[in-house]
Protein backbone atom coordinates (compact mmCIF):
# COMPACT_ATOMS: atom_id res chain seq x y z
CA UNK A 1 0.00 0.00 0.00
CA UNK A 2 2.50 2.31 0.64
CA UNK A 3 4.60 1.34 -2.25
CA UNK A 4 1.37 2.44 -4.36
CA UNK A 5 1.16 5.74 -2.69
CA UNK A 6 5.03 6.58 -3.39
CA UNK A 7 3.98 5.48 -6.97
CA UNK A 8 1.29 8.20 -7.00
CA UNK A 9 2.83 10.72 -5.11
CA UNK A 10 5.73 10.13 -7.69
CA UNK A 11 3.53 10.18 -10.49
CA UNK A 12 2.10 13.51 -9.57
CA UNK A 13 5.62 15.08 -8.95
CA UNK A 14 6.51 13.63 -12.20
CA UNK A 15 3.53 15.71 -13.70
CA UNK A 16 3.92 18.76 -11.63
CA UNK A 17 6.89 19.00 -13.28
CA UNK A 18 5.97 18.39 -16.49
CA UNK A 19 3.07 21.01 -16.10
CA UNK A 20 6.10 23.43 -14.85
CA UNK A 21 8.02 22.73 -17.46
CA UNK A 22 4.95 23.06 -20.00
CA UNK A 23 4.12 26.74 -18.56
CA UNK A 24 7.82 27.81 -18.85
CA UNK A 25 7.94 26.58 -22.12
CA UNK A 26 5.28 29.06 -23.21
CA UNK A 27 5.92 31.90 -21.09
CA UNK A 28 9.29 31.71 -22.87
CA UNK A 29 7.46 31.64 -26.20
CA UNK A 30 5.18 34.44 -25.82
CA UNK A 31 8.46 36.53 -24.52
CA UNK A 32 10.19 35.40 -27.53
CA UNK A 33 6.95 36.43 -29.57
CA UNK A 34 6.46 39.60 -28.40
CA UNK A 35 10.57 40.49 -28.90
CA UNK A 36 10.15 39.16 -32.28
CA UNK A 37 6.88 41.92 -32.43
CA UNK A 38 8.76 44.70 -31.10
CA UNK A 39 11.69 43.77 -33.24
CA UNK A 40 9.67 43.69 -36.42
CA UNK A 41 8.40 46.77 -35.15
CA UNK A 42 11.30 48.80 -34.50
CA UNK A 43 13.05 47.26 -38.15
CA UNK A 44 9.76 48.51 -40.01
CA UNK A 45 10.10 52.01 -38.44
CA UNK A 46 13.74 52.22 -39.41
CA UNK A 47 12.77 51.15 -42.77
CA UNK A 48 10.05 53.85 -43.00
CA UNK A 49 13.02 55.86 -41.68
CA UNK A 50 15.12 55.22 -44.46
CA UNK A 51 12.55 55.60 -47.03
CA UNK A 52 11.73 59.34 -45.99
CA UNK A 53 15.38 59.83 -45.96
CA UNK A 54 15.90 58.02 -49.20
CA UNK A 55 12.86 60.08 -50.39
CA UNK A 56 14.00 63.42 -48.88
CA UNK A 57 17.15 62.63 -50.62
CA UNK A 58 16.04 62.01 -53.93
CA UNK A 59 13.79 65.05 -54.21
CA UNK A 60 16.63 67.34 -52.66
CA UNK A 61 18.85 65.42 -55.36
CA UNK A 62 16.29 66.43 -57.94
CA UNK A 63 16.16 70.22 -57.00
CA UNK A 64 20.07 70.20 -57.03
CA UNK A 65 20.22 68.55 -60.20
CA UNK A 66 17.72 70.95 -61.40
CA UNK A 67 19.95 73.91 -59.70
CA UNK A 68 22.84 73.26 -62.02
CA UNK A 69 22.82 76.39 -64.52
CA UNK A 70 24.97 76.23 -67.13
CA UNK A 71 25.75 79.67 -68.88
CA UNK A 72 27.02 79.95 -72.84
CA UNK A 73 28.07 83.15 -73.85
CA UNK A 74 28.70 83.72 -77.23
CA UNK A 75 31.06 86.81 -78.36
CA UNK A 76 30.63 89.70 -80.82
CA UNK A 77 31.26 88.51 -83.95
CA UNK A 78 30.26 85.16 -83.62
CA UNK A 79 27.09 82.46 -83.98
CA UNK A 80 26.70 79.48 -82.43
CA UNK A 81 24.52 76.52 -82.08
CA UNK A 82 23.61 74.42 -79.68
CA UNK A 83 21.57 71.34 -78.46
CA UNK A 84 19.93 70.96 -75.09
CA UNK A 85 19.26 67.88 -73.12
CA UNK A 86 15.64 67.86 -74.05
CA UNK A 87 16.80 68.25 -77.76
CA UNK A 88 16.08 71.91 -78.72
CA UNK A 89 18.58 73.34 -80.72
CA UNK A 90 19.14 77.19 -80.35
CA UNK A 91 21.26 79.50 -82.34
CA UNK A 92 23.16 82.41 -80.51
CA UNK A 93 23.43 85.42 -82.51
CA UNK A 94 26.59 87.49 -81.62
CA UNK A 95 26.59 88.74 -77.95
CA UNK A 96 24.32 86.99 -76.41
CA UNK A 97 24.21 85.18 -73.00
CA UNK A 98 21.84 81.81 -72.47
CA UNK A 99 21.41 80.69 -68.95
CA UNK A 100 20.02 76.92 -69.12
CA UNK A 101 20.14 73.62 -66.92
CA UNK A 102 22.06 70.77 -67.44
CA UNK A 103 18.94 68.63 -67.51
CA UNK A 104 15.83 69.33 -68.12
CA UNK A 105 13.85 67.65 -64.38
CA UNK A 106 11.21 69.78 -63.23
CA UNK A 107 7.38 69.95 -64.65
CA UNK A 108 8.71 72.62 -66.99
CA UNK A 109 12.11 73.37 -69.55
CA UNK A 110 12.85 76.99 -68.06
CA UNK A 111 16.00 79.08 -70.09
CA UNK A 112 16.69 82.64 -69.58
CA UNK A 113 18.25 84.64 -72.89
CA UNK A 114 20.33 88.10 -73.06
CA UNK A 115 20.43 89.29 -76.50
CA UNK A 116 19.23 87.34 -79.43
CA UNK A 117 18.56 83.47 -80.49
CA UNK A 118 16.39 81.35 -82.44
CA UNK A 119 14.75 78.37 -80.68
CA UNK A 120 13.81 75.07 -82.56
CA UNK A 121 11.96 73.49 -79.52
CA UNK A 122 11.41 69.49 -79.23
CA UNK A 123 7.88 68.77 -78.68
CA UNK A 124 6.63 68.15 -75.42
CA UNK A 125 2.87 68.41 -74.17
CA UNK A 126 3.72 67.36 -70.47
CA UNK A 127 6.64 70.04 -70.15
CA UNK A 128 6.21 73.08 -71.42
CA UNK A 129 9.09 75.02 -72.75
CA UNK A 130 9.34 78.49 -71.42
CA UNK A 131 12.21 81.74 -72.40
CA UNK A 132 12.73 84.36 -69.98
CA UNK A 133 13.96 87.44 -71.40
CA UNK A 134 14.25 90.15 -68.48
CA UNK A 135 10.79 90.37 -67.25
CA UNK A 136 9.10 88.45 -70.34
CA UNK A 137 8.48 85.14 -70.54
CA UNK A 138 7.76 83.11 -73.98
CA UNK A 139 5.88 79.93 -73.13
CA UNK A 140 5.77 77.44 -75.91
CA UNK A 141 5.12 73.26 -76.09
CA UNK A 142 7.28 72.68 -79.09
CA UNK A 143 7.84 75.58 -82.63
CA UNK A 144 10.17 77.50 -84.29
CA UNK A 145 10.71 81.17 -83.08
CA UNK A 146 12.86 84.08 -82.58
CA UNK A 147 13.50 86.23 -79.80
CA UNK A 148 15.79 89.52 -80.12
CA UNK A 149 16.62 90.59 -76.35
CA UNK A 150 19.59 92.82 -75.78
CA UNK A 151 19.52 95.20 -72.48
CA UNK A 152 20.94 97.88 -74.10
CA UNK A 153 17.91 97.93 -76.78
CA UNK A 154 14.59 99.64 -75.81
CA UNK A 155 12.37 96.84 -77.05
CA UNK A 156 11.88 92.91 -76.53
CA UNK A 157 10.55 91.07 -79.79
CA UNK A 158 9.14 87.78 -80.08
CA UNK A 159 9.03 86.74 -83.84
CA UNK A 160 7.33 83.38 -84.59
CA UNK A 161 8.02 81.04 -87.48
CA UNK A 162 6.40 77.61 -86.89
CA UNK A 163 4.00 76.85 -84.32
CA UNK A 164 1.86 78.96 -81.56
CA UNK A 165 3.45 80.88 -78.83
CA UNK A 166 2.14 82.65 -75.61
CA UNK A 167 4.23 86.04 -74.82
CA UNK A 168 3.54 88.02 -71.44
CA UNK A 169 5.09 89.46 -68.11
CA UNK A 170 6.23 87.28 -65.62
CA UNK A 171 3.95 86.82 -62.47
CA UNK A 172 1.13 87.56 -64.77
CA UNK A 173 -1.57 84.75 -66.14
CA UNK A 174 -2.23 87.02 -69.27
CA UNK A 175 -0.75 85.91 -72.45
CA UNK A 176 -0.35 87.37 -75.93
CA UNK A 177 -0.98 84.64 -78.71
CA UNK A 178 0.65 85.08 -81.92
CA UNK A 179 0.91 83.33 -85.12
CA UNK A 180 3.54 82.34 -87.53
CA UNK A 181 4.42 85.38 -89.14
CA UNK A 182 3.71 87.61 -86.33
CA UNK A 183 5.94 89.60 -83.88
CA UNK A 184 5.22 90.54 -80.07
CA UNK A 185 6.94 93.46 -79.16
CA UNK A 186 7.23 94.40 -75.88
CA UNK A 187 8.11 98.34 -74.97
CA UNK A 188 10.40 98.34 -71.86
CA UNK A 189 10.22 101.77 -71.24
CA UNK A 190 5.58 101.38 -71.68
CA UNK A 191 5.61 98.28 -70.45
CA UNK A 192 3.03 96.94 -73.13
CA UNK A 193 2.81 94.28 -75.88
CA UNK A 194 1.70 94.77 -79.38
CA UNK A 195 1.19 92.65 -81.99
CA UNK A 196 2.51 93.13 -85.98
CA UNK A 197 2.52 91.30 -89.54
CA UNK A 198 5.98 90.94 -90.42
CA UNK A 199 8.33 89.96 -93.31
CA UNK A 200 10.12 86.39 -91.25
CA UNK A 201 13.04 87.61 -93.57
CA UNK A 202 14.34 90.21 -91.57
CA UNK A 203 13.84 89.02 -88.08
CA UNK A 204 15.65 85.62 -89.11
CA UNK A 205 17.76 85.88 -91.16
CA UNK A 206 21.04 86.26 -89.61
CA UNK A 207 20.77 82.69 -88.68
CA UNK A 208 22.50 82.89 -92.23
CA UNK A 209 24.85 86.01 -91.62
CA UNK A 210 22.57 87.52 -94.09
CA UNK A 211 20.74 91.34 -93.43
CA UNK A 212 17.66 92.39 -94.49
CA UNK A 213 17.12 95.86 -93.66
CA UNK A 214 13.66 97.86 -94.28
CA UNK A 215 13.66 101.24 -93.22
CA UNK A 216 16.13 100.97 -90.64
CA UNK A 217 17.71 103.58 -88.26
CA UNK A 218 21.30 104.47 -88.83
CA UNK A 219 21.48 103.60 -85.36
CA UNK A 220 20.11 99.92 -85.00
CA UNK A 221 22.58 99.21 -88.68
CA UNK A 222 25.10 100.38 -86.40
CA UNK A 223 24.17 97.85 -83.79
CA UNK A 224 23.67 95.26 -85.80
CA UNK A 225 26.96 95.43 -87.38
CA UNK A 226 29.25 95.79 -84.19
CA UNK A 227 27.88 92.81 -83.05
CA UNK A 228 28.13 90.77 -86.39
CA UNK A 229 32.04 91.91 -86.87
CA UNK A 230 32.86 92.89 -83.47
CA UNK A 231 33.69 96.52 -83.96
CA UNK A 232 32.22 99.83 -82.83
CA UNK A 233 30.57 102.04 -84.58
CA UNK A 234 29.37 105.91 -83.44
CA UNK A 235 27.20 107.79 -85.98
CA UNK A 236 27.49 111.73 -86.10
CA UNK A 237 25.34 113.36 -85.63
CA UNK A 238 22.52 112.67 -83.61
CA UNK A 239 19.91 113.24 -86.50
CA UNK A 240 22.17 111.09 -88.33
CA UNK A 241 21.24 108.42 -86.17
CA UNK A 242 17.41 108.44 -86.73
CA UNK A 243 17.95 108.59 -90.78
CA UNK A 244 16.86 105.20 -92.18
CA UNK A 245 18.17 103.01 -94.60
CA UNK A 246 16.65 100.16 -96.52
CA UNK A 247 18.67 97.14 -98.71
CA UNK A 248 19.47 93.63 -98.36
CA UNK A 249 22.89 91.92 -97.73
CA UNK A 250 22.41 88.32 -98.92
CA UNK A 251 25.60 87.54 -100.60
CA UNK A 252 28.07 87.69 -97.92
CA UNK A 253 29.25 90.86 -97.82
CA UNK A 254 31.97 92.09 -95.85
CA UNK A 255 31.63 94.96 -93.38
CA UNK A 256 33.37 97.34 -95.91
CA UNK A 257 31.61 96.43 -98.79
CA UNK A 258 28.11 97.06 -96.13
CA UNK A 259 29.48 100.38 -94.81
CA UNK A 260 30.42 101.60 -98.61
CA UNK A 261 26.89 101.00 -99.89
CA UNK A 262 25.05 102.46 -96.78
CA UNK A 263 26.72 105.73 -97.24
CA UNK A 264 26.46 105.65 -100.98
CA UNK A 265 24.52 109.14 -101.06
CA UNK A 266 26.21 112.12 -101.15
CA UNK A 267 25.29 113.21 -97.58
CA UNK A 268 26.78 110.61 -95.62
CA UNK A 269 30.72 108.91 -95.27
CA UNK A 270 32.80 106.71 -93.16
CA UNK A 271 36.02 106.55 -91.43
CA UNK A 272 37.26 103.47 -89.86
CA UNK A 273 40.53 102.80 -87.94
CA UNK A 274 41.11 100.05 -86.67
CA UNK A 275 37.98 98.26 -84.93
CA UNK A 276 36.56 101.85 -84.61
CA UNK A 277 34.28 103.10 -87.42
CA UNK A 278 32.59 106.72 -87.89
CA UNK A 279 29.54 107.25 -90.00
CA UNK A 280 29.59 110.86 -90.59
CA UNK A 281 26.85 113.50 -92.20
CA UNK A 282 29.35 115.20 -94.67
Amino acid sequence: METRKEVIKQMGDEMKEDIFLEVNRRIHRNLRKRFWLKASAIAASIALLLGVSNYISYHEGYKNQNSQMVEMANPMGMRTSIVLSDGTRVILNAGTTLSYPAAFVSSQREVKVNGEAFFEVSHDKDHPFIVSAENVKVKVLGTKFNVKAYKEDDHIEVTLTEGKVGVGLGGHHDMMYISPGQQALFNKMKQSFSKYEVNLDYYTSWKEGKFYFKSVTFLEIAKQLERRFNVHISVEPAKLQRTVFSGDFVRGENLEQILRIITADKRTDYTMRGDSICIYEK
